[in-house]
């Protein structure tokens, strides 16, 4: 493999950051031909994204467009744990051979890195604070993921990843396939690994002749720009825009009254993308947020989940999580496991555990 700097040009053999510039070295890209392929989730992208070792996909990706307002949204809260870092999760899986992987909790990214490196069977180790909310500890104990407290100093994996960017490329493809041309994409910046993704996505289809112009890409932040790598974005022809915090948390409601849930951060896009004329904003999810709003009628929702599951999933056989949600088309990936778990506490489903290989697989069988 090769990476490279997408500012200055500068190649090695291994990931890390240019020498030159300080931007993370990223994935070099060496198809020939853009091509869309049937396979699931980011993979649709196959010959775009680095050579997988085995296939992962949950059904991440090709999220929705949706229009609020007047307002054309990109909403990543579709993805299976509700968050566009699914994509870039689903490639690491792909690319990581067995092993273990030490994380330092970051909510999203580690949420979504345990659910898909579990069905791997990577032993993932996450070191939290003691000030850890206990419902993230409940999701990483159900992924079997081992929990330390400030155990991790050395993680293996951070937010610009090259393997992450990769996935988190993806939204600029399905952009261009969803919607054609685009004038300006309004991204939220914390760090600025997304909007480094985009910028990256957007240069390949432009470079093999898909695009004849990159859109120009806005980022934006609340308060004073906190990006490691604000300035070489601005090289690269970002510009970047700062928003109000009330005006997010405007919008934060605003959304949730369309079933969009955001976190401040993430809905500051679509409060750029007001003020810009043909602007497309990147919405990420947030499962807090979505769970915060449903917090009235959560237990109605749990239980539809279960009926769901009930009246649609066979019966007798042994079936994973993953299965039951694919094959009852509702909720999350992590609300399922929740569903199977309360129907195994009232007997209406067993639990069984087969080992394949090295992995520990958990099956469900419904019926009494």
């Amino acid at each position: 493999m090769e990476f490279t700097c997408i500012l200055c040009g500068y190649r090695s053999h291994e990931p890390g950051v240019c020498p030159r510039c300080g931007l993370p070295l990223l994935y070099r890209v060496s198809f020939s031909k853009f091509h869309i392929s049937s396979l699931p989730g980011v993979w649709r992208y196959l010959n775009e994204l680095p050579k997988p070792n085995k296939l992962v996909s949950l059904g991440e990706g090709f999220t929705k467009i949706r229009r609020i307002n007047g307002i054309i949204i990109k909403y990543e809260g579709n993805n299976p744990t509700g968050t566009y870092y699914d994509r870039g999760s689903a490639v690491l899986a792909s690319l990581t051979n067995d092993g273990d992987v030490k994380l330092v909790f970051e909510e999203d990214l580690t949420r979504s890195l345990a659910l898909y490196l579990s069905m791997v069977g990577i032993n993932v180790t996450v070191s939290v604070n003691s000030n850890v909310d206990p419902r993230d500890l409940l999701i990483l104990a159900k992924l079997s993921t081992r929990v330390c407290v400030n155990c991790v100093r050395d993680p293996s994996v951070d937010y610009f990843n090259p393997f992450l960017i990769e996935g988190f490329k993806t939204i600029s493809y399905e952009l261009i396939e969803q919607l054609g041309d685009l004038r300006t994409v309004t991204v939220p910046v914390e760090r600025g690994a997304l909007i480094l993704a985009l910028v990256k996505g957007f240069m390949e289809l432009e470079d093999k002749g898909i695009i004849s112009n990159a859109p120009r890409v806005m980022g934006v932040h609340v308060g004073s720009l906190k990006s490691p790598i604000g300035d070489q974005l601005r090289e690269l022809g970002v510009s970047f825009m700062s928003v109000k915090p009330e005006d997010t948390i405007t919008a934060v409601v605003e959304l949730a009254k369309h079933s969009v849930f955001a976190r401040p951060i993430s809905a500051s896009a679509y409060v750029a993308a007001k003020d810009i004329n043909e602007a497309v904003a990147v919405v990420s999810g947030s499962p807090k947020v979505r769970a915060s709003f449903n917090m009235r009628t959560r237990s109605n929702r749990a239980q539809s989940l279960q009926d769901a599951i009930l009246a649609r999933a066979p019966k007798g056989v042994p079936l994973t999580a993953y299965s039951v949600w694919k094959t009852v088309g509702e909720g999350s990936l992590l609300g399922v496991y929740k569903a199977l778990d309360s129907l195994a506490s009232r007997g209406l489903a067993t639990v069984m555990v087969k080992v394949i290989g090295r992995r520990k697989v958990k099956y469900y069988v419904l019926g009494k």
